[in-house]
């Protein structure tokens, strides 16, 4: 099952052919896969999953957490539904009218006694775990809140009186319940939001609380941080809530929130499309990543603003690149609809909170489908940003931490994060502690057994798993070259911790790393890893040796996908390939390039500097030997030529030259 565009439309639309028309044609797609899994219009929406082993529910899982399934079921396809149903109000799936179905599905999962009722917030408790207060419920109040606006003539206008004053008392229930510390504030204020605008009457205090609280989030450059970190939350939360709560009742009740609310959004706006490739392709990054094109949402749900700022062509360009990223890939979905992962099922990707309807959220983005035919999101012709340029892009955001480099050689967009703590242990480690992201070739799960994509592992003599960095600090970038620092194992203090001071720097096709070990114990073996490559297709490997120059050493991996490299300059003892299982996005097994280095004896004066570079093509054709070893000469200060201390010149041979000096750094950390 895939989506594939008919009479694609490459006038207005010269990089996807996507119209308003086909994103019609893609909700139609979507409700199908979904649809397929409901027996009759008396039953729920429930999904098939690939797998017991994550998310919920599962065997162990309380009875509130079923509820709370067929809930995600019915609230998150809604979010499809309703922008077709605006559009389209007798839509037909699956041989299903939409708007009977929903209207009454919604009005039964709120009716007490029902025998399709979600359960209360005091029924949840009777089943919760000991502490547990924020439910699953809240987020789903506030899908079906967005849903009801999106559709409100076809659906909510035709209750009676009686029937939305149940609705109505049900969505309080949770509107006005305990929430997450975070991102969810949002949803408790779009639920009160829709009650006030249906002249319901609201704890006007608590909303107050909420707003004031996310306000407080703001970090910078248009930026939230939700929680603790820093990820796609911002996008496809924030900046998607946020404006729709300015309409709802920001603008009108609370104007120096919603003014705010505004500014951030167009402050956001102005960068974010540098996050997305030359093909609008989504990174994969940080927690809940099955949520996939939901990412180009706040492009949408700017145009929501009373003074919007986005750039239409380029807004619809990327949302239509995203989406069909992933619409138009058979992998992608599983018994017909979005599998719990990025392209196939991927367990590693997938959180406790997640169930087989959770990936519907991909519908946030389905908000454009609101803004009318003659809006300029979809009159304007697609332009496709930074990649219309000459150059290459660089970016720096330092609120979030967060340095994007758009390649136009390549067409990839990378991206290098810092700002991130997070427990030893945590399962979305994997996710966050990377040195850097790739548009292309995503991460890989960790196997703790030593050789990681993208990270340095360490393993100590003796001890049977490595470690791997749970805590990154973020420097500055000075002169082009940005400091970070990452510890291994950090718990509450850095005395005696191990860590080493993170400095790259944009070359062509990739960055350049000139990393500086602290490691006080011995003896260990620290590796790292590149990119993964899957190996859905034949892999050649190539081993290259520079001759002359700074000496450096390659290895490539080359597929019809496109290809890695590794190079080494100073401070690895050796390179090779590892095949891995089970590790990949895209395929079962992957292959990836490592360079390792060992140290025996405390306090030997050796190599202290790890320099190598990670490059990336997105075709097979040769690397010249300037692309391949962009270096022409390593200048330590020290006589010995280790690095141990003072400044590091990198002189390239395209005639650029860069100082790497960590001096200071420890007074520039930020997480």
């Amino acid at each position: 099952m895939k989506f594939k565009i008919t009479e694609p439309d490459y006038e207005k639309n010269p990089y996807t052919g996507m119209g308003r028309s086909h994103w019609l044609e893609v909700s139609h797609f979507y409700l199908e896969g979904i649809f397929k899994h409901v027996k009759s219009i008396d039953s729920p929406i429930i999904v098939p999953k690939h797998s017991d082993e994550v998310g919920y529910p599962n065997p162990t899982s309380p009875a509130w957490r079923l509820a709370a399934e067929r809930f995600e079921g019915l609230a998150r396809s809604f979010l499809i539904a309703a922008p077709l149903l605006h559009n389209e109000p007798e839509a037909v799936v699956g041989g299903y009218a939409l708007k009977t179905y929903y209207k009454q599905a919604i009005l039964n999962g709120a009716t007490p006694g029902h025998p399709s009722y979600l359960l209360s917030l005091e029924q949840i408790m009777e089943t919760a775990e000991n502490g547990e207060r924020a439910f699953q419920h809240t987020c789903e109040c506030a899908s079906l809140t967005i849903g009801l606006y999106m559709c409100k003539s076809v659906i909510w206008d035709t209750y009676t009186q009686a029937e939305k004053d149940t609705i109505a008392a049900y969505l309080s229930e949770f509107g006005h319940s305990y929430t997450g510390h975070h991102n969810w504030r949002l949803f408790n204020m779009l639920i009160l939001a829709f009650l006030s605008m249906e002249g319901y009457t609201i704890n006007e205090e608590t909303m107050r609380d909420h707003a004031a609280t996310i306000l407080s989030y703001y970090a910078g450059d248009g930026w939230y941080r939700d929680g603790h970190l820093f990820d796609y939350y911002c996008p496809w939360a924030f900046h998607v809530y946020g404006p729709l709560w300015n309409v709802w009742y920001g603008y009108e009740k609370e104007p120096y929130i919603a003014s705010k609310i505004e500014a951030y959004s167009n402050t956001f706006v102005e960068t974010y499309p540098r996050f997305f490739d030359q093909d609008a392709h989504v990174t994969m990054w940080g927690r809940s990543s099955i949520y996939r094109s939901a990412a180009a949402a706040p492009l949408a749900a700017n145009f929501l603003l009373k003074k919007a700022t986005a750039n239409a062509g380029l807004a619809r360009r990327i949302a239509s690149g995203s989406l069909l990223q992933f619409a138009t890939k058979e992998e992608c979905f599983y018994e017909g609809v979005p599998s719990l992962g990025f392209y196939k099922p991927f367990s590693p990707l997938v959180q406790s909170y997640s169930c087989a309807a959770s990936p519907f959220w991909l519908a946030n983005t389905f908000v454009c489908l609101y803004l009318p035919e003659d809006h300029p999101f979809w009159t304007a012709k697609e332009e496709n940003g930074v990649w219309e340029e000459l150059n290459d892009t660089h970016t720096v955001l330092d609120a979030p931490g967060i340095v994007i480099d758009n390649h136009l050689e390549n067409g990839f967009t990378e991206f290098r994060t810092g700002k991130i703590s997070m427990r030893v242990g945590n399962t979305s480690l994997n996710s966050y502690s990377r040195v850097a992201f790739h548009s292309g070739f995503m991460w890989e799960d960790f196997s703790y057994e030593g050789e990681e994509t993208m990270q340095y592992s360490l393993q100590y003599e003796g001890v049977e798993s490595s470690s791997i960095p749970n805590l990154i600090l973020y420097g500055r970038e000075k002169e082009g070259v940005l400091y970070r620092k990452q510890y291994f194992d950090y718990v509450d203090t850095f005395q005696s911790q191990a860590s080493i001071d993170l400095a790259d720097f944009t070359i062509p096709y990739g960055h350049l790393r000139v990393d500086k070990m602290r490691i006080p114990d011995k003896p260990y073996r620290l590796t790292f890893g590149s990119y993964g490559m899957p190996l859905d297709r034949e892999v050649t490997v190539q081993e290259r040796k520079e001759i002359g120059g700074a000496k450096g050493k390659a290895i490539i991996l080359k597929t019809s996908r496109g290809q890695i490299a590794l190079v080494t300059y100073t401070g690895f003892d050796n390179m090779a390939t590892k095949r891995r299982k089970d590790v990949s996005p895209v395929s079962d097994e992957s292959m990836l390039i490592y360079a390792e280095t060992t140290r025996k004896v405390h306090y030997a004066y050796k190599d202290y500097v790890l320099i190598s570079a990670i490059l990336t093509k997105n075709n097979e054709e040769e690397w010249t030997d300037e692309e391949l070893f962009p270096v022409a000469k390593v200048t330590f200060t020290d006589k010995e030529q280790c690095g141990g201390y003072g400044p590091i010149e990198i002189r390239l041979k395209n005639g650029e030259s860069y100082t790497v000096d960590y001096e200071g750094l420890e007074g520039h950390l930020r997480v």
